[in-house]
């Protein structure tokens, strides 16, 4: 049997080497390349980096360092550094973002103005920029940006400028001077009082300091007391459990344990919440209690000893005997003893009296009976009446 002709076997295709992938963390971030906005890729990029961010800034200082972390975070999903880093004196690069007292407007300007008018990724991304912020301002705060944009232009070749933008946005929202470093230093030396306008609300009162905190460093500043101050701050707090617990991280401190400001306002933090959760934030201590009783104790009583002082007196009858009335004949004594006590006829009121005629009250109100006398004594009556009236009601109320 002859062999069988040998067939030829189709060779298999060899697979085609896969480009390798290059690692990145968002899209944005794959290549620095022009983005081609008239694809759907380009397209959907451009819609994401245009969005608003989260939550709508009202161009107030309060807010401001909410809105300047928001804004952070979108720049680096899309690679935005190179618009927000700007030179600063002796050409060193700082963040508009972190550093921004440190920039003027002319330094960010001058930035703006080497990349804004090319044909270049960093254009692009500065557009994309200048309506992301844009559209995160509330109706109030894009007018009045868009009113210091009259003054302040944040346009350039009449095309939209992110970082110029974004500093005019952070010059309305608030003072920008060097008054201000003073006036934050003032604020971190008054913490206690700041504890107290913040209700005692621990949450509230750390993003205070913190947002102070931010604003130095803004600047180019440092706090060397911030710690100090969180002590007295957190130590005004209406909460007494709460002080003594800080009180004990003081003691430590003090003994030269390691206490970093951060650590002690997440201590102070933690504490809140968990006194929050069990229901016994602003507790009175025992001691409170104590005190409130009793000091409710003393308000009763001189509420009731006010009362008794001011209580009109009633008219005071006195029982006269019949020899009080009867006046000495002529050439007989006008004094006499009645059991031992001495007794004076006093013609002024036509009885035997304890006092003498000179003495006798009666006679000098006749004597003096000057219409400025009985100013006084009706003044003086109607004073007694009034505090009177006033003891009532005071006694009225408290009864109520």
């Amino acid at each position: 049997m002859p062999p069988r002709p040998a067939t030829s076997q189709p060779q298999a295709a060899r697979p085609e080497t896969a480009p390798p992938v290059r690692f990145a963390l968002a899209p944005a971030l794959a290549s620095g390349d022009i983005i081609d906005f008239a694809t759907p890729a380009g397209s959907k990029l451009f819609k994401a980096g245009t969005d608003a961010l989260p939550t709508a800034f009202d161009c107030t200082a309060v807010n401001l360092q909410l809105f300047l972390d928001q804004l952070k975070d979108k720049v680096a999903i899309f690679n935005w550094d190179s618009i927000i880093m700007v030179p600063g004196e002796g050409h060193e690069q700082k963040s508009l973002l972190d550093q921004y007292g440190e920039l003027t407007y002319e330094q960010v300007k001058a930035h703006v103005t080497s990349y804004v008018a090319t044909d270049t990724r960093q254009a692009q991304d500065s557009f994309m920029l200048y309506n992301c912020i844009m559209n995160s301002l509330n109706e109030v705060a894009q007018k009045q940006v868009r009113n210091r944009g009259l003054v302040t232009s944040f346009h350039h070749g009449g095309r939209g400028s992110g970082a110029l933008l974004l500093k005019v946005v952070i010059m309305v929202s608030h003072v920008d001077t060097r008054a201000t470093v003073t006036a934050v230093r003032t604020k971190l030396s008054s913490l206690d009082s700041a504890m107290k306008e913040h209700n005692s609300d621990i949450m509230v009162f750390n993003d205070h300091v913190l947002s102070l905190v931010s604003q130095l460093h803004a600047r180019g500043e440092q706090t060397q007391d911030l710690l100090v101050n969180l002590f007295k701050g957190y130590k005004a707090c209406r909460d007494a459990e709460f002080v003594e617990y800080i009180k004990k991280k003081e003691d430590v401190y003090e003994e030269g344990g390691q206490v970093e400001y951060n650590q002690l306002m997440d201590w102070a933090i933690n504490k809140f919440k968990s006194r929050k959760e069990a229901g016994t934030w602003g507790a009175k201590t025992t001691e409170e209690e104590t005190i409130i009783a009793l000091q409710a104790q003393i308000k009763k009583l001189v509420s009731a000893k006010g009362k008794e002082k001011f209580k009109p007196k009633k008219k005071q009858t006195q029982e006269v005997d019949a020899w009080m009335k009867e006046a000495p004949i002529e050439g007989q004594s006008k004094t006499k003893k009645v059991n031992n006590r001495k007794f004076y006829w006093c013609h002024h009121h036509s009885l035997w009296t304890r006092h003498s005629p000179d003495e006798c009250r009666k006679a000098k109100s006749n004597k003096a009976g000057s219409k400025a006398e009985e100013a006084k004594h009706e003044g003086k009556a109607k004073m007694d009446k009034a505090l009177t009236t006033v003891a009532y009601q005071v006694s009225d109320e408290e009864e109520e």
